[in-house]
C-alpha cells in the first residue's frame, strides 16, 4: 500500500513540475513572438528637435528625427533592384517604353530600400504629423544618380510621409555634401487602406511599372506610394 501511495505521490509531483515548466516556457515563447522587433519609440510622439508637420530641414533636425527608429535589413521585407530610367525619345539609350513611343526606358542604378521597423503600426495622428517610413540608397559602385527619389551615390536618402488630407505628401531627402542642408524631392502620396491586422510587420518594395518606377511602403495600416 505504501509503495502504491509513494508511486502516486511521485506521479503527481512530476505532473505539477511539468505543468509549471510548460507554463514558464509557454510564457517565454509568447514574449518572444510579441517582441520580435524592438518597439518603435516614434509610434505616438516625435523626439525633441524633430518638428511636427514638416520634413527635417537640416542635418541637426534629421539626427533628431532618426532617434528611436530602426531600419529592418531583413532581405524579404525590403527590396533591391535596378531602377527604371525613363527619358525623352532620342535623348539617350534605351528601348521605347511600353505603350509610349515618345519615351525610352532602360535599366538604371541598383538601389536598396529598407522599411522602418514598426511603421505599419504608426497611429493616424502620427502620420498626420509626418514620419520617416523607409531609407533608400544606391549600392556600392553605382555612379549614376536617380533624381526622382533624390538618390545619389555614396549617401542615404530617407522617405518621409505626411498623411493629412489634401496636405498629404512624400518627401525624399539626403544630406547635401558637407553642408548642413538637406537636398529634397517632393512627390504626391497615394494611400490604400487595409483591414486591421493585415500587416504582421513593416515592408518596403520597389514597384516596376510598365512605364515608370515607384515605391510601396507600409504606414499606419496602409500601403503608401509616392
Amino acid at each position: 500500500m505504501s509503495s502504491v501511495l509513494s508511486t502516486h505521490v511521485q506521479l503527481v509531483l512530476r505532473m505539477v513540475v511539468f505543468g509549471a515548466l510548460a507554463g514558464v516556457f509557454g510564457l517565454a515563447c509568447c514574449k518572444r513572438v510579441e517582441y520580435v522587433y524592438p518597439k518603435n519609440l516614434q509610434g505616438f510622439s516625435l523626439p525633441l528637435g524633430c518638428a511636427s508637420g514638416a520634413a527635417p530641414g537640416d542635418t541637426t533636425q534629421l539626427r533628431s528625427c532618426l532617434r528611436g527608429i530602426e531600419f529592418d535589413t531583413t532581405e524579404f521585407v525590403g527590396d533591391e533592384q535596378r531602377l527604371m530610367v525613363r527619358a525623352d525619345s532620342g535623348s539617350g539609350p534605351g528601348a521605347p517604353c511600353f505603350g509610349d513611343s515618345a519615351h525610352v526606358c532602360r535599366h538604371g542604378p541598383l538601389a536598396r530600400v529598407d522599411p522602418v521597423i514598426g511603421s505599419e503600426l504608426y497611429s493616424d495622428s502620427a502620420m498626420a504629423e509626418g514620419r520617416i517610413i523607409a531609407r533608400i540608397y544606391l549600392r556600392k559602385g553605382e555612379t549614376e544618380s536617380y533624381p526622382k527619389f533624390a538618390l545619389v551615390p555614396v549617401d542615404t536618402t530617407y522617405w518621409w510621409v505626411k498623411a493629412s488630407g489634401r496636405d498629404s505628401v512624400s518627401v525624399f531627402f539626403h544630406r547635401q555634401g558637407k553642408t548642413a542642408r538637406l537636398a529634397k524631392t517632393t512627390r504626391g502620396l497615394h494611400m490604400n487602406a487595409h483591414p486591421r491586422g493585415s500587416f504582421q510587420q513593416a515592408f518596403a518594395q520597389w514597384v516596376w511599372d510598365p512605364t515608370d518606377e515607384t515605391l510601396n511602403g507600409s504606414c499606419a495600416g496602409h500601403c503608401c506610394k509616392p
